[in-house]
């Protein structure tokens, strides 16, 4: 009895296996969870970015007769210990405490590069053309009257911008968005311009990088509201052309022939 009583005992391999496929269901189960809860914590994040870079907005609109900054004007004379103090991002630093080469300034799930010598990447562009793909120049040329917020003061460019008082419906109306990949010619990573028009998987011209946090886009509108729309949609002009445009109209005149 004696012997019996001190006898050690062990987990058989049957029982080590039917624990080990159990603890590895339950991990199969939980990953997926965490995967979105980081996601969505990462969308929080970058939401109160853009509503950060949307109180900014307000403020340089208030200080600057209601209008809206240019994509790209002359440098300020104070370089705010920026390399480029010309572009949209760097007219908002005064009404902002994070500067575009900040990593915190970007998206938490951005993987791409941060430049300031143009073509500037980074998680945020600015609607500065709306609903139109075509070139610069020759968007000067069919359509004087700009309809995204502001142009670029440089010869041969439209230069002017528009004011909070010509946005037909400021709550329908793209401001600045996550920015959008795009692979032809110099645009090798997204750019801190608002692109409008189709998208391609393959990321080819006019593609799109929606893996920052889970399937959505993340856009600021004119009123400072702040929205999650499926890339699919965002970027077919079909569905938002009025949604890119000061008027509010579709202006398919401007649309790319595809």
């Amino acid at each position: 009895m004696r012997a019996c009583c001190h006898k050690k005992t062990a987990f058989t391999l049957i029982e080590l296996l039917v624990v080990t496929g159990i603890v590895c269901i339950l991990a199969a189960l939980l990953l997926p969870a965490l995967s979105r809860a980081k996601a969505a914590a990462r969308s929080t994040t970058c939401k109160n970015h853009l509503r950060q870079l949307g109180l900014a907005l307000k403020m340089y609109c208030d200080d600057n007769q209601s209008k809206f900054p240019y994509y790209q004007s002359l440098p300020d004379s104070a370089p705010h210990n920026q390399l480029n103090t010309s572009f949209w991002w760097a007219k908002l630093l005064p009404y902002h405490p994070l500067k575009w080469t900040d990593p915190a300034y970007h998206c938490p799930g951005y993987k791409g590069p941060i430049s300031v010598a143009y073509p500037n990447f980074g998680s945020y562009a600015y609607n500065a053309k709306g609903a139109s793909v075509v070139m610069w120049t020759n968007y000067v040329f069919k359509n004087p009257a700009l309809l995204g917020l502001g142009g670029k003061v440089n010869p041969g460019y439209l230069a002017r911008v528009n004011s909070e008082t010509q946005i037909k419906a400021p709550s329908q109306m793209f401001s600045i968005g996550e920015s959008r990949w795009k692979s032809k010619g110099e645009y090798s990573s997204p750019c801190d311009l608002l692109e409008c028009g189709h998208i391609y998987v393959n990321r080819g011209a006019f593609a799109f990088d929606p893996a920052r946090h889970g399937k959505n886009y993340n856009q600021l509108f004119c009123d400072g509201h702040v929205s999650q729309m499926s890339p699919w949609f965002l970027f077919n002009v079909t569905n938002t052309a009025s949604m890119w445009n000061y008027d509010h109209q579709p202006h398919p005149e401007f649309w790319p022939h595809f």
